[in-house]
């Protein structure tokens, strides 16, 4: 069994071109993406062992997920195809190397159900990893029954609150499952704009620390070229960003998230009773793969390996 498992939406993201908004946009150019998808991948670039959980439409673009998924060494036993919608669709502008525009379109991503989960395969992974995407459709209550699971059976949860707001109705029932989905993790990353949507602070400690009452044993925000903010209740600070030559920022959240999923995976001690020196090699690990992936672009080709993380931290 896998030692990571992610559960959430695989897609392609069909780009503009580059440094025009969608409006202006003439060719599109597809590619293969989805948050959870893309930490998957970026996992396994760093040599992790993980299973995927998803679904995509009887068609190419699901044909080619999965073979690509597979091609990664993922395990693909949960990544199933459903004739009834097609292949979940994203429409990316990036306007420019720090500003990107995003139109999703559901498609057999949202016909995941509890009945389709197997409950040992997620209890037997080290971590279960999904983000609120999810949320936003009938999966989501595939996503948060295995996150349950996975929490009673003493494992860790990662949630990425990655918040679309297009993809919801509303953002008050945005607002009401995200809070659900934090309070079922014993992590949590989001970024900077999220934090003030979920705890109306601005400042990272201060937000961070809400959520940490709230339940979450270690809140992580990323703050793009300045690095990231982590606490856990025992230690907190802030983590600098490096510098690199940034093409496209697409990916870099999720490969943050793989990054530090990655890490967390190698802790036997309870997350609150992590010091400061360790959390902060941690986040630098992290950091050092979102920073990779923006030197590409496409989330899923920009993953970097283990051998480059390592490279830029010891620079």
């Amino acid at each position: 069994m896998p030692q990571f498992v992610v559960l959430g939406e695989a897609l392609i993201d069909v780009f503009a071109e580059k440094g025009k908004p969608l409006r202006a946009a003439k060719t599109l150019h597809p590619a293969p993406g989805g948050a959870p998808a893309n930490v998957a991948v970026a996992l396994a670039r760093l040599d992790a062992d993980v299973g995927f959980i998803g679904k995509v439409g009887v068609d190419d673009y699901g044909a080619f997920l999965i073979d690509l998924l597979a091609g990664e060494g993922i395990d693909c036993t949960y990544f199933e195809t459903d004739p009834r919608a097609p292949t979940m669709l994203g429409i990316v502008a990036v306007v420019s190397a720090t500003e990107q525009q995003f139109v999703l379109y559901n498609g057999a991503n949202a016909l995941l159900t509890p009945a389709a989960l197997s409950r040992s395969y997620i209890t037997s992974a080290e971590i279960y990893i999904y983000g609120s995407v999810t949320l936003a459709n009938e999966s989501g209550i595939a996503a948060m029954q295995a996150a349950r699971w996975a929490r009673a059976a003493g494992k860790q949860v990662i949630f990425d609150v990655n918040l679309r707001p297009l993809l919801w109705p509303d953002l008050e029932l945005a607002r009401q499952r995200i809070e659900a989905a934090v309070a079922s993790a014993t992590v949590a990353k989001l970024n900077d704009t999220e934090l003030a949507f979920l705890t109306d602070q601005t400042d990272p400690a201060q937000g961070s620390q809400q959520l940490i009452e709230r339940g979450v044993e270690l809140c992580c925000v990323s703050l793009g070229a300045d690095g990231a903010f982590f606490n856990n209740g025992h230690a907190q600070g802030h983590v600098s960003g490096f510098s690199v030559e940034v093409q496209d920022t697409t990916g870099s959240g999720d490969a943050f998230v793989a990054g530090l999923s990655y890490q967390l995976g190698q802790v036997n001690a309870p997350l609150n009773k992590l010091d400061e020196t360790e959390l902060r090699a941690m986040v630098a690990f992290a950091n050092a793969c979102g920073a990779l992936a923006a030197t590409q672009v496409g989330a899923m080709r920009a993953s970097p390996s283990l051998a480059a993380v390592r490279a830029l931290i010891n620079q």
